[in-house]
């Protein structure tokens, strides 16, 4: 994982040089939450945000990409977390910091604009586990010298003429370091569905065991952030509970969930839609939420969210 610079730029700027308290915000979805948290950030002044909490995306990096489950996203956080408290980093986090560089890169590298990041990090993955005896979970000894085998290993391949500098920024990315956590002052926040059928009750109680542990938020939408965005309008307190819980699907596209909220914004996708629209109208449904479960351990199998109890403590800084 990563940090989302861009997203926390705006944050920076207007609180100046005073110390922050960072609200880490890991998602499971990769499009829906991070669109509407952006906008609580762009927005943070009429939210009623306090001044002295920064909000920080975390974004998946490459290897990462495409993951939902929840246990196995928070076990990643934690690993990460770790290797920020040892200063070691696994080979893992080592292809995804090369696979960063070569992302930042882009047309500067036209010996493989054409070649899909896919093939680029199987064969860097090849390499590690071929060439270098090494699995991704190994801790990295010597990262110059790793980072150097598996670049030279890759020029053999693709013959780039940048590669010293593919180097030297790749040695960069790692220097800045992971995520920029505080055990003692920050908070994670993991925001996540209740989708019993990827999300076992097995795991939800691990995965709240391991938030309380470590002092982490755990916030959670059942049966999906759908439901959160659908309590921004009074309409969802006459529909029926027992079909927003079960969120079956109602046809090829969509599940029942998804399309009530298409009924009063017919442009929605999860991809892209208007969340400032509905982030204008967030104390309506912080106030509706408190129609519906807000209790951690209930909401393994009840209809509601605590993102509204999210919202709150950030305007409180507790």
């Amino acid at each position: 994982m990563r940090e989302n610079r861009t997203f926390a730029e705006r944050t920076r700027r207007f609180n100046g040089d005073r110390t922050r308290k960072k609200y880490f915000l890991v998602y499971e979805g990769s499009n829906t939450e991070e669109i509407y948290f952006k906008a609580v950030n762009e927005l943070r002044n009429e939210v009623g945000i306090h001044p002295l909490i920064e909000l920080v995306s975390l974004v998946r990096s490459y290897s990462e990409e495409g993951w939902s489950n929840p246990k196995k996203i928070l076990e990643c956080l934690m690993r990460e977390i770790g290797e920020k408290e040892t200063g070691k980093i696994s080979y893992k986090t080592l292809l995804d910091k090369v696979m960063e560089t070569i992302s930042e890169e882009g047309q500067n590298l036209p010996e493989i604009s054409n070649i899909s990041r896919e093939t680029i990090f199987k064969i860097l993955e090849c390499c590690c586990k071929g060439n270098m005896k090494k699995s991704m979970e190994d801790t990295v000894e010597n990262v110059e010298e790793s980072c150097k085998e598996l670049l030279f290993l890759l020029n053999k391949r693709f013959f780039m003429e940048r590669i010293t500098e593919i180097l030297e920024n790749t040695m960069k990315n790692i220097e800045k370091g992971g995520i920029t956590y505080s055990k003692d002052f920050d908070k994670v926040c993991f925001i996540v569905d209740r989708d019993k059928n990827s999300f076992t009750e097995k795991q939800y109680n691990f995965v709240l065991e391991k938030c309380r542990e470590n002092s982490f938020g755990f916030y959670i939408t059942n049966p999906c952030f759908e439901f959160w965005l659908l309590l921004h309008f009074d309409e969802v307190l006459s529909m029926d509970k027992e079909k927003l819980l079960m969120n079956n699907r109602v046809n090829s596209k969509n599940r029942y969930v998804e399309a009530k909220l298409k009924e009063i914004l017919p442009k929605y996708s999860k991809t892209r839609y208007d969340a400032e629209l509905l982030v204008k109208n967030i104390d309506k449904a912080i106030e509706n939420e408190k129609m519906f479960c807000e209790d951690i351990e209930d909401l393994k199998n009840q209809l509601g969210s605590n993102l509204g109890v999210l919202i709150q403590e950030m305007r409180k800084n507790k």
